[in-house]
């Protein structure tokens, strides 16, 4: 890391490109080397400025050039994410443009584990509650139930970030029915943001129908700026990364819901188990 922020052009560069150039250096296999190097050579182009104003050579490091420490300090958060990738990297001798991969893999694998420990936390919460309620003042109390067990039984299927979204959804569909609500489900194009601010019309691209999606705020704003939102993501047939809304609604029962905006989950739930048989 310290060795990142002293070639020239590397002297005002981004965090994301320090850490790239970092990682690079792991990779290689010579950062203690250029480290070195990088430092006998700021003593040498120090000493004349330091034997002028009569200061220490150590302090030229407020100049910019050895600020490294500041921008390590920032970036250790973002190195302890490489590591891993980048030890694979090293071991299959992979070439440097296969780091962004796996640095995208792991941090989808860490979103992956969070949301699973969300949903485990979720799941049990909703049972008691469901339990807990009163089926003469609760008249949708079955249909809370059977999101309930259908949310038990995704979360023990679940094979990656869309079906624990699913999770989430369905649990948000057994407490409206709990507290006998029909508000707008969560953001159909990723469930993760919340419950919804309002419903609009969107286009998907390449085609010609427009869906009445319900939207988070923050997906409202970008669809009014014109800018892509952020959208939750699966793998299709091929192995390759989409957003979850573009596989076929037979072989995705999200793609088919839209986490509430098309469809109630716990109905595409049913639907889907049904035509599996």
């Amino acid at each position: 890391m310290a060795a990142t922020g002293f070639p020239d052009e590397m002297r005002n560069a981004g965090l994301s490109d320090l850490t790239a150039k970092a990682v690079d250096l792991v990779a290689e296999g010579k950062g203690r080397q250029r480290y070195e190097q990088a430092m006998k050579e700021l003593d040498r182009s120090a000493a004349p400025d330091a034997q002028a104003s009569g200061s220490p050579a150590s302090e030229s490091s407020s100049d910019g050039t050895g600020g490294w420490w500041l921008w390590s300090l920032i970036a250790v958060p973002a190195l302890a994410l490489t590591s891993l990738p980048t030890r694979a990297l090293v071991r299959s001798r992979r070439t440097p443009s296969a780091i962004p991969q796996l640095v995208f893999a792991t941090a989808r694998a860490a979103d992956e584990a969070g949301l699973r420990r969300r949903a485990e936390a979720e799941v049990p919460a909703l049972g008691e509650a469901a339990q807990a309620a009163d089926a003469t003042t609760t008249p949708d109390l079955q249909r809370a139930l059977d999101a309930y067990g259908a949310a038990g039984t995704v979360l023990d299927e679940a094979r990656g970030l869309s079906d624990l979204a699913g999770v989430l959804a369905l649990a948000q569909e057994s407490r409206d029915a709990l507290a006998g609500s029909r508000d707008l489900p969560l953001c159909f194009f990723d469930p993760r943001h919340g419950r919804t601010a309002l419903r609009t019309g969107w286009r998907p691209l390449g085609r010609r129908e427009r869906l009445d999606v319900a939207v988070c705020q923050e997906c409202a704003n970008a669809l009014q700026a014109r800018r892509a939102p952020e959208v939750l993501t699966d793998t299709d047939e091929d192995g390759r990364t989409v957003p979850y809304f573009e596989l076929p609604a037979g072989r995705s029962v999200w793609a088919a819901t839209g986490y509430g905006s098309l469809m109630s989950p716990l109905d595409g739930f049913h639907t889907r188990r049904s035509t599996t048989r």
